[in-house]
Formats: structure tokens, sequence, C-alpha cells
């Protein structure tokens, strides 16, 4: 899978562990580079088994409040309110439902890393 990010900062704080270290807790920091060395490995999103341990990746299908909007977003649970959020990117198809076919997503591009719930 390739892995693109949506800013400067964001492809900081998944690369640079001083940099994650400043914005998450100690945590969630020392999981970023793991999660997307795991996220990485697979050829597409289908192949990732919903909800399960260790990446539990799962569908945003609502606005979250402060956030703007996540539907149609993913995201990797990192450790308590954390995760990785990201987009699929690239060419890829929808279902009827307008949701993203995983099996067809083999690029994604990183949102966010942090609290996704939208609280500080």
């Amino acid at each position: 899978m390739l892995i693109g990010y949506a800013n400067s900062k964001l492809q900081k704080m998944a690369t640079q562990s001083a940099v994650a270290k400043k914005e998450l807790s100690a945590r969630s920091a020392a999981l970023v580079v793991l999660r997307l060395t795991q996220l990485s490995a697979f050829e597409n999103l289908g192949q990732i088994p919903p909800r399960a341990a260790p990446l539990h990746l799962h569908l945003l299908t609502m606005q979250r409040k402060g956030r703007k909007n996540q539907q149609g977003q993913f995201v990797i649970k990192l450790h308590g309110g954390d995760g990785i959020v990201f987009r699929p990117a690239g060419e890829f198809q929808k279902l009827d439902d307008g949701t993203p076919d995983a099996s067809t997503v083999t690029q994604v591009e990183l949102v966010l890393i942090g609290n996704y719930h939208g609280k500080k």
C-alpha cells in the first residue's frame, strides 16, 4: 500500500518519533511508525481484517464534532482516543452506498494523527 500525507506536519509526525512525541501520548507516539509499517505491508485495504488487532481498522461513518467531514475516511487505532485517519487516494471504486470499496484502495493519504473523536 502506498501512503501519502496531506501536509508536511503529518509526514514529520509519521516519520520522526521526536515530532510525534510532542503531539501525542508516549504510547501513541511509539505506535505510529509500527502501525504505518503494518499498513504498508498490505496490497489493499480489503486485506485488512476490520476491527481486528493490531490495526483495528474501521470506516468513519459520521461527522465528528469539531472535525471536518470524515465520511469515507478510515482510522487505525493507536492508544486511547488517538488514531491514524486516512482517506483513499488514487483510483478506487465505490460501493452502491458511496463508501470506498476497500479491496480497490491501494493508496491512502494521511489526514490526521491524533484524537479523531473531536476532543482535545
